[in-house]
């Protein structure tokens, strides 16, 4: 269903002839066929407001909608607008034309005038990986695997799309950089153990921008990784594409193998190997991996620090960050 120009009618009119139209394409049928809906907030909804619709029809079928709103956030961020338009643009542009088992696209309502940003997806059974043991979680990595294999072999499905995020070496510099500046504004003893690591950063740029590009997630973090384990073998189903960019795949399995020991690491490893490997592509032994996923630990550290003090916080927690950056630099540097 292609996307709706503004309206006028209430919102629950418009959602429902949404809804309608949906059951029209996916079901085959007609509007009148529609006899009840429902809408809930979902357990999982974060930031913004997310709500799973249950569309009864008047069969006794029904039909489940998962409703992500835009327009209903707790608080102003930067470049909503961006991330908002990029979501739509990758689910109804690039995963619909990939065989990723992701989220369908079935709609979306954007009308500014009424700041109204619908975005309507297959609702998707399953926890988040985060609430599950740590078996759940190499199915994810061998996925992530598939996703990077996939779009290697068809570039031509985010290679020319101008919404995606840029991961290249402006990118990794101007994080650095926002780190040492919020670091300094902080604590100034704090910003002369933060510079030699920020004056040799290049280095950890240079391996990260070296990577082969693809698709990204942006955020491959276990809580937006849907696991529906009912199913065998596991449907795998990352959400939340806001952040989706052009960059190196070991960006995204950095979210998901972070703090895990030796041994765990390397079947996370090897999980996300044989993803790729199905689709012909080579990631690279254990070491090689893990001297790549040691940049990226340290770039999601620079970013921590850049935003500390504008999410407020503690202390104890710049403290605990610089001291993070340290002992992963000495890793990665």
């Amino acid at each position: 269903m292609t996307t709706l120009a503004a309206s006028q009618r209430p919102a629950e009119d418009v959602l429902r002839n949404c809804l309608e139209r949906i059951v029209a394409e996916q079901l085959g049928a007609p509007a009148s066929a529609v006899s009840d809906v429902v809408r809930e907030r979902s357990r999982f909804s974060s930031f913004y407001a997310s709500d799973v619709i249950n569309v009864r029809l008047a069969s006794g079928e029904e039909f489940k909608v998962f409703l992500k709103d835009f327009g209903s956030f707790h608080h102003p961020k930067d470049t909503m607008k961006a991330r908002r338009d990029r979501e739509l643009i990758v689910y109804r542009d690039v995963l619909a034309h990939a065989e990723l088992d992701t989220a369908r696209y079935y709609g979306s309502i954007w009308d500014e005038a009424h700041n109204r940003f619908w975005l309507l997806l297959e609702y998707v059974e399953g926890l988040p990986v985060s609430h599950l043991e740590f078996d759940h979680w190499v199915p994810p990595a061998r996925w992530l695997g598939r996703m990077y294999g996939y779009f290697s072999r068809h570039p031509e499905l985010w290679r020319h799309c101008d919404a995606l995020a840029v991961h290249d070496a402006g990118f990794f510099e101007e994080t650095a950089r926002d780190a040492l500046r919020a670091v300094t504004d902080f604590s100034a003893d704090l910003a002369r153990r933060l510079e030699p690591i920020v004056r040799a950063y290049p280095g950890a740029v240079a391996v990260m921008t070296a990577q082969p590009q693809t698709l990204v997630h942006g955020t491959y973090r276990p809580a937006q990784i849907i696991v529906h384990d009912r199913r065998q073998p596991p449907r795998i189903c990352p959400v939340d594409f806001e952040k989706a960019a052009v960059g190196a795949s070991l960006y995204d399995l950095t979210f998901l193998v972070d703090g895990f020991e030796p041994a765990r690491l390397r079947r996370l490893f090897g999980a996300y190997r044989e993803g790729a490997a199905q689709y012909g592509v080579n990631v690279g032994d254990d070491r090689e991996i893990e001297v790549v996923v040691n940049c990226f630990r340290l770039h999601r550290v620079m970013n921590w620090l850049a935003v500390s003090l504008a999410r407020g916080y503690e202390a104890k927690v710049i403290h605990k960050l610089i001291g993070m950056a340290e002992d992963v630099a000495r890793l990665a540097l």
